[in-house]
């Protein structure tokens, strides 16, 4: 009788065993989709649009783009800041509606002018560049931001 429960056993850890590699590479391939799926436009689109230029320009285009990110990096911060303070206001006993609306607007505020900054340092940048580094930039942009919005 011995040998019959260790057969059994050992079928049962194999299709155990089966079962959790499965399942890891199925969790996986799902993280793997939505990672993809989920990166349709993102701020780092500035960043890969420049994979198509030639060396020395996707170079200099990155490191620029780095330097105008640690520029701005005050601005997103006190911008998300003011949000986070301004949606918290919901949760007092009587809310100042009027207060929440003008943090939110003042964080609207600052979120416009550090896209305006950051695109007009992009175009100030690329415009001077080769025509081709430029139509493979502009290629890159277009393809970030014509991937579907995910709901």
């Amino acid at each position: 009788m011995r040998p019959r429960w260790l057969i059994v056993g050992l079928v049962v850890s194999v299709a155990m065993n089966l079962f959790l590699v499965g399942l890891g590479a199925g969790v996986i391939t799902f993280g793997l989709n939505m990672a993809r799926e989920n990166a349709a436009v993102r701020p780092a689109a500035f960043f890969w649009a420049a994979s198509g230029m030639a060396q020395p320009a996707r170079r200099d285009t990155r490191r620029m783009l780095l330097s105008l990110r640690d520029q701005v990096r005050p601005d997103l911060q006190r911008s998300r800041a003011l949000r986070l303070q301004a949606w918290n206001g919901l949760a007092a006993a009587k809310p100042d509606a009027a207060a929440i609306k003008a943090g939110l607007a003042q964080s609207r505020q600052i979120d416009i002018a550090v896209r305006s900054k950051v695109e007009d340092a992009i175009v100030d940048h690329v415009a001077q560049l080769t025509p081709a580094d430029r139509a493979a930039y502009a290629d890159g942009i277009s393809r970030g931001l014509a991937a579907p919005a995910r709901r």
